[in-house]
């Protein structure tokens, strides 16, 4: 009996365990079930909720399907806009081409990003970042085309009034009579006005991307490093420099530099010239007065007189000649910075009606101006 009971035992156990497996098979299919359900709720709590537009489209366009968030930038109601033509009834003109040519490329199964606007029933224009995916049969065969569009009008609006803004200021700084130059924090132009180019003595297209430093004189570009650092800071500068313009000559400028948003600095710049040639005029007849009144020998003031002027007008040569006591040459009292031979050819010649300028004001007895005089060849 103990065998029997045993071998009957041992026959069941393979019965017992092929019920488990179809228990677990049907509990695994049941599971699959749940999820394909759930899964297919969520596309449709994806789709009813979303706060992007989600519009499924036929090959030409019409709506097929459009989710909740669609319907209210539209203003229209879903009954409107369900198999209406999105290109006639949404798009605003100037983007029907070019979702027109989009639609052909969905056509053949390529995916497209894109922006587009729509015009409400309202008349708003509401922008849109958008992609589109056609929806191809197994064959290869187009059925439609979902399309995901997300709303960007806050986005586009913010850039329309930051692009308003900035050339209101382009517009303001090229008025501007003093030189304005944008900087990055490495020290290179990024914009410039027409006063900036011709202070620099370059086209103003050629003023971006040039490195600020190359104003400064060379012994002086240290300067430009410690004052960027110090911008970093957040603080306006103010200081006076020489300028280097590209054709080498240097011109006095004040400056005022500051920081503005984007990490970049204005940089403002006023030709000081005239102020400084007065300074230096007021500052050399202080000096003349007081080597007059401390008696200092005429020939030291008459020097002082002629570089006095040479500071005024650069590239010019002073001379002051006092007619001899024979009544006929010209003495050359000062001129710190004439050539010797030309000093001794000038003490040579005698005084005449066509003498020179100077030999002919002595002549004279009364001033002679020449507007433009003939530079010697050698």
């Amino acid at each position: 009996m103990r065998r029997r009971a045993k071998s009957q035992s041992t026959r069941l156990n393979p019965s017992r365990g092929n019920r488990n497996t179809r228990a677990q098979s049907i509990r695994h299919s049941n599971e699959a079930c749940r999820a394909a359900e759930e899964g297919e709720s969520a596309a449709k709590y994806l789709f009813k909720l979303s706060h992007d537009v989600i519009i499924s489209l036929d090959r030409i366009g019409n709506i097929l399907c459009i989710n909740q968030r669609g319907v209210e930038l539209s203003g229209y109601s879903e009954s409107e806009l369900r198999g209406a033509n999105v290109f006639e009834l949404l798009l605003v003109p100037e983007d029907r081409r070019l979702a027109r040519e989009m639609l052909v490329a969905l056509l053949e199964g390529k995916a497209r990003q894109y922006q587009v606007r729509w015009r409400t029933k309202t008349g708003a224009i509401v922008h849109f970042d958008g992609v589109s995916v056609p929806r191809m049969s197994n064959t290869g065969k187009f059925l439609s085309t979902l399309c995901t569009l997300r709303d960007v009008t806050e986005r586009k609006s913010a850039e329309e009034k930051l692009r308003k803004s900035e050339e209101k200021y382009r517009d303001l700084i090229e008025i501007s009579p003093d030189a304005i130059y944008v900087v990055d924090a490495n020290g290179i132009c990024v914009l410039g006005n027409r006063a900036g180019a011709e202070l620099a003595g370059v086209p103003q297209d050629q003023l971006v991307r040039t490195p600020i430093a190359e104003t400064y004189l060379p012994e002086e570009r240290h300067l430009f490093r410690e004052r960027l650092e110090k911008l970093k800071t957040g603080r306006t500068i103010r200081f006076e420099r020489k300028f280097l313009r590209k054709n080498g000559e240097i011109v006095p400028v004040e400056v005022s530099v500051s920081g503005i948003r984007g990490g970049y600095f204005q940089a403002i710049l006023r030709d000081i010239s005239q102020r400084k040639r007065a300074e230096a005029l007021l500052a050399g007849e202080k000096r003349l007065l007081e080597m007059i009144a401390t008696g200092v020998p005429l020939k030291q003031i008459l020097n002082a007189l002629c570089l006095i002027i040479e500071e005024q007008r650069p590239e010019t040569l002073a001379s002051v000649l006092l007619l001899n006591a024979d009544g006929v040459h010209l003495d050359v009292a000062a001129g710190p910075n004439l050539p010797k031979e030309w000093t001794r050819q000038m003490e040579l010649m005698p005084i005449g009606p066509c003498a020179g300028s100077c030999g002919t004001a002595a002549y004279r007895g009364s001033a002679v101006i020449v507007s433009r005089s003939i530079a010697p060849q050698h």
